[in-house]
């Protein structure tokens, strides 16, 4: 092999790699603003499936633990059972929120309960179609 056949070897290699590179470089900004950008539909869809699939009525919540979560909180209640429901970005968020609860209620027992980034204070203990119901939509 000649030397202009290895420098040529090695221009279209070099090239090929810069255009990997642009490649990458195109979707970690393209990844960077679709994440700026996204909105998190779980706090909308469990209000919505409150709403519209199990038939109770919501209200935005004047619990001021449950309002600091990132998506959104609302109170409602299922089957005479009043709960506050808190739907942080993040489960490290939904731990926050159960650590406020804790530090002012102290042990609340199982009134008080944490499913992945949703938080639940139940007015009294829940009942297995209580919590199912809210389980059901939990997003």
């Amino acid at each position: 092999m000649s030397a202009d056949a290895r420098a040529a070897e090695w221009t279209y290699l070099l090239l090929g790699l810069a255009a990997v590179g642009v490649l990458l470089a195109a979707a970690a900004v393209a990844w960077g603003i679709q994440t700026a950008v996204w909105d998190d539909p779980a706090f909308d869809e469990t209000k919505r499936c409150l709403v519209h699939e199990k038939g109770v009525p919501v209200e935005p919540t004047r619990d001021p633990i449950a309002s600091s979560a990132e998506l959104g909180a609302l109170d409602t209640v299922i089957e005479t059972n009043a709960v506050t429901v808190s739907v942080s970005s993040s489960t490290e968020g939904a731990a926050r929120i159960v650590a406020a609860y804790r530090s002012v209620g102290g042990d609340l027992g199982e009134r008080l309960e944490l499913r992945g980034r949703t938080v639940y204070l139940w007015e009294r203990p829940p009942s297995p179609t209580q919590r199912q119901a809210l389980f059901d939509c939990t997003y």
